[in-house]
């Protein structure tokens, strides 16, 4: 079961969310912390009361606030989405220069990251798999992932995720791009300029839009937008 990741532009490191800024801001304003308990305290009645941290973790993620997750998907046609999302908005496409154009889709082995990890290989379960919470290991420091990255399967409990086949790498070191470090467990595959026009035929033949990816009355609307609307 690989993971796969869409980059629209190929120059971008894998780095998550909170790795994207200078590691002395991240020191001095101690951003996950706040970011954690503030979404958990004004959050809370949102979350429900069995909410675990790791809950509150996954909830920051899917909600788009910066987290130490990286998305992955099971899926390589929702990666390739992913990686061609910006041009399939844009109707004009062929009058985009192609030679700017560097998307690309990355391939993980996860139960090679684990292993690399020194970890049981399986794709790690982080509600029963680790040794403390994500409050315990990130936000207190009283527990250790042990690890730079270790791939982690949540349960799906959203449409979102059962529908984009949501995975993630977990980050201990955030300021270390996963590729300086993962060896042979991971490749990035450029899609060439020339076959760009292919790959979202295919992704319009296989069923693959914003409304498949974001199974909710959101996606639903961006992507009749999309299909109907050309004066906006």
């Amino acid at each position: 079961m690989p993971f796969f990741r869409g980059h629209s532009d190929g120059s971008w490191p894998l780095l998550s969310g909170l790795g994207r800024q200078a590691p002395d801001a991240f020191k001095k304003q101690d951003i996950e912390s706040i970011l954690y308990y503030d979404f958990l305290s004004l959050g809370g009645g949102l979350l429900g009361r069995s909410a675990d941290s790791w809950d509150v973790l996954f909830a920051m993620q899917h909600h788009g606030l910066p987290t130490r997750l990286l998305d992955w998907t099971t899926t390589f046609a929702s990666a390739l989405y992913f990686a061609l999302r910006p041009y399939l908005a844009l109707r004009s496409f062929p009058d985009i220069p192609i030679a700017k154009l560097r998307p690309c889709v990355w391939m993980l082995d996860p139960f090679e990251l684990n292993r690399l990890a020194k970890r049981d290989p399986a794709v790690a379960n982080p509600y029963t798999d680790f040794e403390g919470t994500y409050q315990e290991a990130f936000i207190e420091g009283t527990k250790s992932l042990g690890a730079r990255a270790v791939a982690i399967i949540p349960p799906q409990h959203s449409p979102r995720q059962s529908a984009q086949r949501s995975v993630f790498t977990l980050h201990d070191d955030l300021f270390v791009p996963l590729e300086s470090f993962s060896g042979e467990c991971l490749r990035k595959f450029e899609l060439p300029p020339d076959s760009l026009s292919d790959a979202m035929s295919f992704l319009t033949l296989a069923g693959v839009h914003e409304f498949s990816i974001f199974p909710d009355l959101d996606g639903l609307a961006r992507h009749l937008k999309s299909e109907h609307v050309s004066w906006m």
